[in-house]
């Protein structure tokens, strides 16, 4: 059995009901590739803000002349207002709407979760993307990469403030049973928490499921709990058993 990477972080997680869940953190060069690839997005959709409030500012004064200037000046606030809001709603927006991924950790497989393993909130994303201006002083991001080195679990100032975290998408290693039993069977996995889901705080038992449902690769988008968990009975090949248990 080859041994695990000793560069390897994970962060562990355990609900209320003794479940444990492993993730595996995302190391540098992942995070860096995906602000890349959203600075790059961002950089694109700022530009053409700017030529559209160009074209549009140009296009007034050439049909109305000197008494569109007035017109100009709200053109250009309306160019910056857009600027700023797009800045920082882009990374708010993707972490939120997008199940703690923006298209940059989407791309590189990674994304973002609160520290007990929960979705990333409204507050919680602004909170680290406020602190990113820190994060990226002297202009090099040097304070954020110097963070993410030094911090046991790989978090710039902004994960520090907002009890998030950054793992690989497909990162989960295993969930462990309580008093320390390891399940790495899937399927034993969703019998697990199909007997257990009703002692499970909601929350709880949407986490789970989530996580297991992870381990087959697929995403629940909208999803509420129960269809998660009769997703989780169709990929483990329970309903069928049953049925044919039953039919037998």
């Amino acid at each position: 059995m080859p041994e695990e990477d000793p560069f390897l972080r994970h962060l562990v997680v355990e609900t209320p009901e003794s479940v444990s869940v492993t993730y595996r953190l995302a190391g540098l060069g992942s995070r860096g590739a995906a602000a890349l690839v959203d600075g790059g997005l961002l950089l694109l959709i700022v530009s053409a803000e700017i030529v559209l409030g160009i074209f549009v500012a140009f296009g007034a004064l050439r049909l109305f002349g000197e008494a569109a200037s007035q017109a100009v000046i709200w053109i250009a606030a309306a160019v910056i207002a857009a600027v700023f809001i797009t800045y920082w709603g882009y990374f708010i927006a993707g972490e939120v709407a997008g199940g703690g991924r923006t298209p940059g950790k989407r791309v590189m497989g990674i994304r973002v979760i609160r520290d007990d393993g929960s979705r990333v909130g409204v507050i919680d994303s602004i909170i680290r993307n406020l602190v990113r201006a820190i994060d990226f002083m002297p202009g090099t991001y040097a304070v954020g990469i110097v963070s993410i080195l030094l911090s046991q679990q790989g978090k710039r100032l902004g994960d520090m403030a907002a009890s998030t975290a950054v793992i690989e998408d497909r990162g989960q290693e295993h969930a462990a049973a309580p008093y320390g039993a390891e399940v790495d069977e899937r399927v034993s996995l969703v019998v697990e928490y199909l007997e257990r889901r009703e002692e499970m705080t909601s929350d709880a038992r949407y986490q789970v499921a989530v996580t297991l449902l992870s381990l087959w690769g697929e995403d629940p988008g909208g999803w509420d709990e129960p269809t998660v968990a009769g997703r989780l009975a169709d990929l483990a090949g329970l309903r069928h058993t049953r049925r044919a248990l039953a039919s037998g």
